[in-house]
């Protein structure tokens, strides 16, 4: 009787700390795969700066990310519209005709929230987009705003230029995906 105790306790134990492991696994390869494709953008800024062409990346703004890497993940879909998503697997990546947006369905939602104006709102799908990094720049100096007006330095309206800093993946809403009590805003 001890012993089937014993068992019971040390399996009741298991089996809760290892219940996490598919939705940690999720958003582990969720991570990755966003990380591949920012690596993705950075390539093609570098050999965009690299070749001279550096104004021809902003064509990407608006276009399938998952068409800059080498291969696609094998839970990429394609292009399709988000009409049909009410039928697609989670764990999947798609990219969405219509709003010209990378749609990642989550599988795990518990934790996943969109965050609109401070609010949280449970979510089981996040959207990104590919777009274009702007800084403004004082002519005079060649230095950022924010440097060049530092020490009370005045910047004249004609000297502010926009300079694109480069491409970037950013969701379309802000969103925080919880982890136990690990809890990161993205």
């Amino acid at each position: 009787v001890v012993f089937i105790i014993s068992v019971a306790i040390i399996y009741a134990y298991a089996a809760n700390r290892f219940a996490d492991f598919p939705g940690q696994a999720e958003r582990a390869n969720f991570l990755a795969v966003t990380t591949q494709l920012q690596s993705g953008i950075n390539l093609e800024m570098i050999m965009a700066v690299g070749t001279g062409r550096l104004t021809s990346v902003e064509r990407f703004e608006g276009a399938n990310p998952m068409d800059l890497m080498l291969e696609t993940p094998t839970n990429y879909l394609g292009v399709l519209s988000s009409s049909q998503a009410s039928e697609l697997p989670r764990r999947s990546w798609y990219f969405d005709s219509a709003t010209e947006e990378l749609v990642y369905l989550i599988n795990d939602a518990g934790g996943a929230y969109l965050v609109i104006n401070g609010v949280t709102y449970p979510t089981d799908e996040i959207r990104f987009k590919i777009i274009a990094d702007y800084a403004e720049i004082d002519r005079a100096s060649g230095l950022p705003l924010s440097i060049a007006e530092r020490g009370g330095n005045e910047v004249r309206e004609e000297n502010i230029k926009r300079r694109l800093n480069g491409m970037v993946l950013r969701p379309t809403t802000p969103f925080l995906w919880q982890e136990g009590e690990e809890a990161a805003l993205i």
